[in-house]
């Protein structure tokens, strides 16, 4: 999503601090004449904002955000009625209410979050209650449309907690990259006495990343651990990367977690907490190779299933790969791919299985 920075100036914090809390109602709420309908909602509410609040002449900074409050109660409103009404909730409404969705997060990004952080929840939940589970993943997760946070808005600083369990429903993970939640994890656990230790410590790793020579190990004992490490270590640098270092770094990490993961499922007789342990770690590694590069990851995931299904390890087949989709990285959770691409059905329907979502309409 685009990120649209917010001025700082006096007015704009002051609007961000006082936008009004407002939860969903069942019919569309129109302010004055602040109306969106549903027939265009996109149309209606790009219109309101331009005619009301993005206007050449000077107009008094309350006026403008009492303008924005009542456009975006109106648009929530709407959406709520798009997706949840008896007689709407088909695959159009649903379009357009993820088009408004999507422009209304954008501008309360500028014009301040704080009402839309608290609603989006509301959705979320009533979205799941109704298991409307296509458009949570492909529209709500998959476009990050949650709450906002520093990386859509500078009403946040730097040391904002990403809104990571917001996603985590449903099967889903924050579509982040990793990149992100290792580097929250690690400024969250940071202390100032620590700063000095920690700044040689990254610059050693960062030289170490410019060449590529190190050793990628991922140990039984704690594999997501071990994972993180290296990809905060050796990919998520503070320095350039030359491309082609950078990609075989990915690589090589991508290899070792490979390794781990079919090493903790088929070497030996493997209890319930390794079969957690790969999950996790499965979990993790495809968020990253659908950020960084899902080739290797698609191929080798196909030769996981078959082994699953051959030592007749369905429990793990049906509960962590199928459930929470850790098939071939797709449109629905790669940028590498888009909406004309197919999506991995077959992958997911053997052994009674089938794939925890529907072929797209084209």
């Amino acid at each position: 999503m685009l990120k649209r920075k917010a001025e700082t100036s006096e007015a704009a914090n002051e609007m961000a601090a006082t936008a009004p809390k407002t939860t969903p109602t069942t019919t569309v709420q129109s302010k004055g004449d602040f109306i969106i309908g549903k027939e265009e909602p996109l149309k209606d509410y790009i219109k309101l904002i331009e005619t009301r609040v993005t206007v050449d002449q000077i107009v008094d900074d309350k006026v403008t955000k009492e303008n924005f409050e009542q456009i975006s109660s109106a648009a929530r409103d709407v959406i709520w009625q798009l997706l949840f009404s008896d007689e709407l909730g088909d695959a159009e409404s649903q379009k357009k209410a993820g088009e408004l969705l999507e422009e209304l997060k954008s501008d309360v990004s500028f014009y301040g979050p704080w009402a839309y952080n608290e609603w989006i929840v509301t959705l979320r939940d009533e979205l799941l209650k109704r298991k409307l589970l296509d458009f949570w993943r492909d529209t709500i997760v998959r476009k990050q449309l949650g709450p906002c946070w520093s990386r859509d808005s500078d009403l946040f600083d730097c040391d904002d907690v990403p809104p990571l369990e917001f996603y985590a429903h449903a099967g889903c993970v924050a579509p982040f990259a990793a990149s992100l939640k290792v580097r929250a994890a690690e400024k969250a656990a940071t202390s100032g006495d620590e700063e000095a230790s920690n700044q040689i410590e990254r610059s050693s790793n960062n030289a170490t990343a410019l060449t590529g020579d190190f050793e990628a190990n991922i140990s039984k004992t704690e594999p997501l651990i071990d994972y993180r490490d290296l990809m905060k270590r050796y990919v998520l640098t503070t320095v350039i990367v030359p491309d082609e270092v950078h990609k075989k770094n990915v690589e090589k990490i991508g290899q070792a977690a490979r390794n781990a993961v079919w090493q903790l499922l088929f070497e030996g007789t493997p209890t319930e907490v390794e079969y957690q342990k790969a999950a996790e770690l499965l979990q993790e590694y495809k968020s990253d190779a659908g950020f960084y590069g899902p080739w290797e990851y698609n191929d080798w995931i196909v030769k996981v299933r078959d082994e699953l299904l051959k030592r007749d390890m369905l429990t793990f087949w049906s509960d962590m790969i199928v459930k929470k989709e850790l098939g071939p990285c797709c449109s629905r959770d790669s940028d590498f791919f888009d909406a004309d691409d197919s999506v991995p059905l077959d992958f997911y329907n053997k052994a009674g299985c089938k794939a925890p979502f529907n072929m797209p309409q084209k």
